[in-house]
């Protein structure tokens, strides 16, 4: 079975953070992100695991410092278990599938919205110039007598 990776934009939005924030958590806990023959980074599916497992702990009030020292122990816990249960695997391929289809959706949303602002806009514009044209009209019959 291939293992799924994620480029660095796809992680942004599966995890709903920046890659700063990605790069500098990679830094500071000395994670062991992988990267293509180009040297770019990408991402498996454990990677946004333990990054998830990071988020939540920092909400939780935990410095990084806190949770470098428990980084190792998610990445041993990887090896140790070279091979993760398929019903897991599972689950967090779906979760990351409907966060990644419920953003496009979100997008689309934004996107016909703003779309529909444009042709309000556009409509508004052409009544005010038939309006102003009706009016100049009138004012030439009357400047005429």
């Amino acid at each position: 079975m291939q293992e799924t990776i994620y480029s660095v934009s796809e992680a942004v939005g599966i995890l709903e953070l920046q890659s700063h924030v990605l790069r500098y958590w990679e830094e500071e806990m000395k994670l062991p992100i992988k990267r293509n023959e180009l040297g770019h980074r990408y991402y498996t599916r454990w990677d946004i695991q333990v990054f998830l497992s990071i988020k939540e702990l920092k909400k939780k009030g935990y410095s990084l410092k806190e949770i470098g020292k428990l980084a190792d122990l998610f990445y041993e816990k990887q090896e140790k278990e070279s091979k993760i249960s398929a019903e897991f695997m599972e689950i967090i391929s779906k979760l990351v599938k409907a966060q990644l289809k419920e953003k496009k959706t979100g997008e689309d949303r934004y996107k016909k919205l703003d779309e529909r602002i444009r042709n309000y806009q556009q409509s508004r514009r052409e009544v005010a110039a038939a309006f102003e044209k009706k009016n100049s009209k009138k004012k030439g019959i009357f400047q005429r007598r």
